[in-house]
């Protein structure tokens, strides 16, 4: 994960306006008369919580999130080895790193390239345009889904859309270029929420968990996303044949055989051994959820959460040696995929997301206050509605992994006094939050997405991302819902 476009090209002046602001924000907001019903704790902290959305929005995520977790103390709100644990001790960054290290193994092995493969070979894509569309964007988001970061993966399946369209004579400004560079971004963003393991998601999973005190459910977690994503997908890729219609006739002439022809060597024992560990990871982390926790195997694994699934097949990766050499070359592993701006970032929400909601900070009943208006006294359906169209419109303009952290307290307080699943609501959210394309500011994807001038104009991207947004909310008010109570009612 890439930082912030803003920061990019910024002029020394620029930064330290930023910064100045920033710290402005940080301590000077607790300085202000309590407003009712906010502690003066809590107004300190609230001036944390501020000033880190406009430094994460505006400058460099590592050292912000670093002064932010230092803030802490300095307004006295816990003792540095309190605020530490609460941070890196949190066992949501502890899985951030380890999920990091185990999916960076198995992106590096480079089994995704035969997934890729195998989706980009199936003959039903021969002579129907519609149905290649789908299936580049469909590939697109399940090797997003199985990696460490959505980045590689999506200049990978870029690279190979950006072939297939120079071979089709397709170039920059045509409507069909834009509609598939913008769609096969929407496969990346769509399968990084997939797996609550990793990521933005698990930052926002993690509030969840911070607020609620208990787990999230990965099986109906993982259910209601690929169902999800899948009908987005789908619908998306109807836009583009009944409502977009851009000239797809030369899309008409391609085949396997164009995918077939620069085959890939078979997979050698280190790919197999990585792939059947990645299958393995799935069952066991899995298992807790579909299986009773009395059988002893079940138990252990519930004890020791995906976390200890991370770190079991981490030591396994290093104990077992292919031809002389480790299977899991560490040191590079981590160097490669360890993206420690978006880690430490993860640090500073879990304590910042535990600080906001601790008793006697008042910031909870502020909310309850202020938003009963908006989202209260309504049924859990129209409340989820409206949740979504909020929510999702200001993550356009706003980090989503950092709006997730801060909806979080309120949603757990609406959804239960319209009587719904706050677990069903966090679920359905954390999804549509990932909806994040209309400006550079709504996730650091798409930052780097409008920096794609290559082969997307500006106004396409809004254009286009503008219906995907649409399309985004219709979708999770119309199906999501629906299916959310499904699965949490």
């Amino acid at each position: 994960m890439a930082a912030p476009a803003q920061t990019a090209g910024q002029s020394p002046l620029t930064r330290a306006v930023v910064a100045i602001i920033g710290l402005l924000i940080i301590f000077g907001f607790g300085a202000l008369p309590p407003i009712e019903p906010i502690t003066p704790m809590g107004m300190k902290v609230l001036g944390i919580f501020l000033g880190m959305i406009f430094l994460w929005s505006f400058a460099d995520l590592l050292w912000s999130s670093l002064l932010g977790i230092i803030a802490l103390v300095i307004v006295g709100y816990a003792p540095l080895p309190r605020v530490l644990q609460m941070s890196f001790g949190n066992p949501v960054s502890c899985l951030v790193l380890f999920a990091l290290l185990f999916f960076g193994q198995i992106q590096d092995s480079g089994i995704t390239r035969y997934m890729a493969r195998w989706f980009l070979t199936r003959e039903i894509i021969n002579g129907r345009p519609a149905v290649f569309n789908f299936i580049i964007i469909y590939a697109t988001y399940v090797l997003a889904a199985l990696s460490a970061t959505i980045l590689p993966v999506l200049i990978f399946m870029w690279a190979i859309l950006y072939d297939v369209l120079k071979e089709l004579g397709y170039k920059k400004g045509d409507r069909y270029t834009a509609i598939m560079v913008i769609g096969v971004f929407l496969g990346a963003i769509s399968g990084q929420a997939a797996k609550p393991f990793t990521g933005s998601a698990l930052m926002i999973v993690g509030a969840y968990e911070q607020v609620a005190q208990a787990q999230i459910g990965y099986l109906q977690y993982m259910l209601f996303g690929f169902c999800m994503s899948t009908l987005m997908i789908l619908a998306y890729s109807l836009l583009i044949k009944f409502v977009f219609r851009p000239d797809m006739s030369r899309v008409a002439n391609i085949s396997v055989e164009h995918f077939k022809r620069d085959a890939l060597p078979p997979m050698n024992l280190r790919q197999k051994i990585n792939a059947a560990a990645l299958a393995g990871f799935f069952v066991l982390v899995l298992m807790p959820s579909v299986l009773p926790k009395t059988l002893p195997v079940v138990g252990t694994l519930a004890k020791i959460g995906p976390l200890g699934v991370c770190l079991l097949f981490i030591a396994l990766f290093c104990a077992t040696r292919v031809d002389g050499k480790p299977l899991m070359n560490f040191k590079e592993i981590a160097g490669k995929y360890i993206v420690w701006n978006v880690y430490i970032l993860i640090c500073m929400a879990m304590v910042i997301s535990a600080a906001m909601t601790t008793k006697g900070m008042g910031i909870t009943e502020f909310i309850v206050r202020y938003l009963s208006p908006v989202l209260g006294g309504h049924s859990y359906e129209l409340f989820l509605a409206i949740a979504i169209i909020f929510c999702t419109s200001i993550t356009q303009f706003a980090n989503n992994g950092v709006m997730g952290v801060l909806f979080m307290p309120m949603l757990k307080i609406f959804s239960e006094q319209s009587g719904g699943s706050f677990e069903g609501t966090a679920v359905i959210l954390i999804f549509a939050l990932h909806i994040a394309i209309m400006t550079p500011a709504a996730s650091p994807y798409a930052a780097f997405i409008y920096g794609n001038g290559e082969w997307l104009d500006k106004k396409d991207i809004v254009k286009y991302g503008l219906a995907i947004f649409a399309l985004g909310i219709a979708m999770y008010v119309c199906a999501g819902i629906p299916l959310a109570n499904m699965i949490y009612g």
